[in-house]
């Protein structure tokens, strides 16, 4: 607990900020670089990743555990990323194109929000730093390499797709919040550090600009597929 204590406060853009930016970057060019020049090794690689990212809940809880920080906000995998997250996972060992479209939708479009403003108060060394930006820049990091790496592309229709199966998200968060009084998916109150919700309004409000907002940056995520959609599109008329 006295770790915690002196834990210096985390700034945005600050230099930890940055480095965990660059590292993520860094390590988005390794993996894709690799499976590219080197498509021998993309199983282990592949096997590598979602263990790495599984392996981050069950690490995070027993440190929650351990500094008796364990609660209903933190004890279940319930959040937009953590979806995103065990998508990455299941798409990353199964290699299904479906699955990963929904975390280069979901990851990038979430995920990566909250790498740019990160609901934290902790700077490094916290393991609260470590394990948020293990997790958020794991996300980023697999969405990018599932389709840049293992060209897993989406498909036409991909954006309604991830919209879609966002609102099933949403249905279960919301219902988890309901019965746990907890605050997945920031459903019931905008986070405590500044983000894009602060734009839209207060509750409920900023939950229908956040929807606004999802298939706006969903459309835009499809951009570089349009002219591949458009080839295959045209392969069916034929």
């Amino acid at each position: 607990m006295g770790f915690m204590a002196s834990a210096p406060a985390f700034k945005v853009f600050g230099t930890d900020h940055l480095s965990a930016l660059g590292l993520s970057v860094l390590f988005a060019f390794f993996l894709i670089g690799n499976a590219r020049h080197h498509p021998e090794r993309t199983l282990l690689q592949d096997r590598a990743l979602a263990f790495f990212l599984l392996a981050l809940y069950p690490a995070q809880w027993m440190f929650l555990y351990h500094q008796d920080a364990l609660n209903r906000e933190n004890a279940l995998p319930c959040h937009l990323c953590d979806a995103a997250a065990l998508c990455g996972v299941a798409a990353l060992w199964l290699r299904r194109q479906r699955l990963a479209e929904l975390v280069w939708f979901w990851g990038l479009a979430g995920t990566l929000n909250g790498l740019i403003t990160p609901a934290l108060s902790e700077a490094f060394p916290s393991p609260r730093f470590l394990f948020f930006f293990a997790l958020h820049g794991g996300v980023v990091v697999c969405a990018v390499y599932l389709v840049a790496g293992l060209r897993l592309r989406p498909e036409p229709g991909g954006v309604w797709r991830a919209f879609g199966w966002l609102q099933v998200y949403l249905v279960g968060a919301a219902t988890v919040d309901f019965f746990s009084g907890a605050n997945y998916g920031f459903l019931r109150a905008k986070p405590p550090q500044a983000s894009l919700m602060d734009l839209m309004g207060p509750w409920p409000w900023y939950l229908a600009g956040l929807e606004v907002l999802a298939l706006a940056l969903f459309s835009l995520l499809n951009l570089p597929f349009l002219r591949s959609h458009c080839s295959m599109e045209s392969e069916k008329s034929v």
